[in-house]
């Protein structure tokens, strides 16, 4: 009823499809409209902290590795996720601080690096774009326990990152309203509100160094092993990775 109720108040102010993610309603826009919308979400790339990110890749199907790095943007992250929210600058923040560690030359590999999230659409999304994680090839876990914290892992040198939001950076209020809103008991102030405070949060996490916002710590002893998946595969674009510098390596002077 509370879905029926909202829809029929929006529409006369908003025809477009709303949709409900990240405990907040946002309006669908063709392509990339929404991110374009510069008078929202200019804060998105213009914040004096929003991370961006160098990857590596390989070059096509079956490798090898590419001969050049990859920028990642915000705008990247939102439009592979679907919309800008909280959840997306959150993970972003977080896996920066965290990435910095496995890499400490800035590069990250994607084709060597593994992630952990809650089950979250968010942080599940916003991790394995960075790290190239994928459930199907082992390398992507979900661990519902982990909360507003984040596992990554480097498989060459078997380093493991924990990076964890620290107590106090999410607000308490923004907490109790998607509480409401995911359990159907709010109105549609409620869900305005709850979204301009999660802009809020947003905007000021990236005022600030991650470091400010996230504790990240080692592990030494921390032992990867996949999440059983009946249809487990094998990764083909990166079978042939090192194809070139092996040739390189082993050619005669």
């Amino acid at each position: 009823m509370i879905t029926r109720t909202i829809h029929n108040a929006l529409g006369a102010v908003c025809p477009a499809l709303l949709v409900l993610a990240c405990g907040c309603v946002y309006a669908s826009a063709p392509n990339d409209a929404v991110i374009n919308n510069t008078s929202h979400f200019d804060w998105l790339t213009a914040a004096p902290f929003a991370p961006t990110f160098a990857v590596l890749d390989t070059e096509s199907s079956l490798g090898p590795y590419a001969s050049s790095t990859k920028t990642i943007t915000l705008k990247d992250l939102v439009n592979m996720h679907g919309h800008p929210c909280d959840g997306l600058v959150t993970a972003a923040c977080g896996l920066s601080a965290g990435l910095k560690i496995l890499y400490p030359d800035g590069v990250i590999d994607r084709t060597d690096t593994g992630c952990i999230t809650n089950n979250s659409l968010c942080f599940g999304d916003i991790a394995a774009y960075l790290t190239g994680g994928r459930i199907r090839f082992g390398t992507q876990k979900i661990d519902p326990g982990l909360g507003n914290a984040f596992i990554v892992y480097r498989f060459s040198t078997r380093e493991a990152v924990k990076v964890s939001l620290k107590p106090g950076v999410f607000p308490e209020e923004v907490l109790r309203l998607e509480r409401a809103i995911r359990a159907g008991d709010f109105t549609i102030d409620d869900m305005r509100r709850c979204q301009e405070l999660q802009w809020d949060y947003a905007r000021n996490l990236m005022q600030r160094p991650a470091s400010e916002s996230f504790d990240v710590e080692r592990m030494p002893s921390f032992d990867w092993k996949p999440d059983v998946y009946e249809h487990q595969g094998k990764r083909g674009d990166i079978i042939n990775k090192n194809i070139l510098r092996e040739t390189t390596q082993g050619a005669t002077p």
